[in-house]
């Protein structure tokens, strides 16, 4: 469930982004949030994985960048494994901060790493950039909306509507960069209608279901079952 909320800008409004979060009561049995000057960041989560120590919004080692994540990544150990291998040396046992080392790392690479469903903005707190990233099947949403002065970013699209903005939808599959000018360019890393591009035709559906798992990255790694 949890869902996630992000204003960053310089018309960031603390009363409106209180509002936003209250839509996403339902969504999580605890509130946390994280608010300065131009930047509001919010989730409503469930306490699953380190239930006391997997704080949200996530703010890394150096506190440049704030992650709001939606979410779960099954082979989050694998990574939190490489990762340490690397020299990351991590403060919780959650996967939320997999997500945030996973992208100090790798950068836009580090979402071909992970398996599983989540949606996630990462906003860098200098510059009021952000990466937005939805997993492949679109399993967790995430929407966005921009005014002047402000971008917004939530899991449920009556959650921005108190903005007053056209609302956009980060597709399945998609991440980029919102950028302070206003621009906000997202591409695939994921394009399941063109995975089989040149390969002979599955005609049986338990095998395409199949296809599409280990396309993910593995046999339950999309959060999906056919049915």
């Amino acid at each position: 469930m949890c869902g996630i909320a992000l204003s960053v800008g310089r018309e960031a409004d603390p009363s409106v982004f209180r509002r936003t979060l209250a839509v996403l009561a339902p969504r999580g049995e605890v509130t946390e949030t994280r608010q300065e000057q131009g930047l509001l960041a919010g989730t409503r989560r469930l306490r699953i994985v380190d239930r006391n120590r997997a704080v949200q919004p996530w703010v890394s080692d150096d506190e440049r960048w704030v992650l709001c994540y939606n979410g779960e990544v099954f082979n989050h150990h694998e990574l939190r494994r490489e990762l340490e291998q690397l020299g990351h040396r991590f403060r919780s046992e959650s996967d939320t901060e997999v997500v945030l080392a996973a992208f100090l790392r790798w950068g836009e690479d580090a979402v071909s790493r992970l398996r599983g469903e989540w949606a996630f903005a990462i906003a860098e707190r200098a510059t009021g950039r952000v990466y937005l990233a939805r997993d492949p099947l679109g399993v967790k949403p995430l929407y966005w909306a921009r005014v002047p002065g402000c971008l917004h970013v939530a899991s449920e699209v009556k959650a921005l509507v108190v903005h007053g903005a056209p609302i956009s939808e980060v597709p399945p599959g998609h991440h980029g960069w919102a950028e302070p000018n206003g621009q906000v360019r997202l591409r695939p890393h994921l394009d399941l209608l063109t995975l089989g591009d040149g390969l002979p035709v599955v005609d049986d559906p338990d095998e395409a279901a199949l296809l599409v798992r280990v396309a993910c990255g593995t046999a339950s790694g999309c959060g999906w079952t056919p049915t």
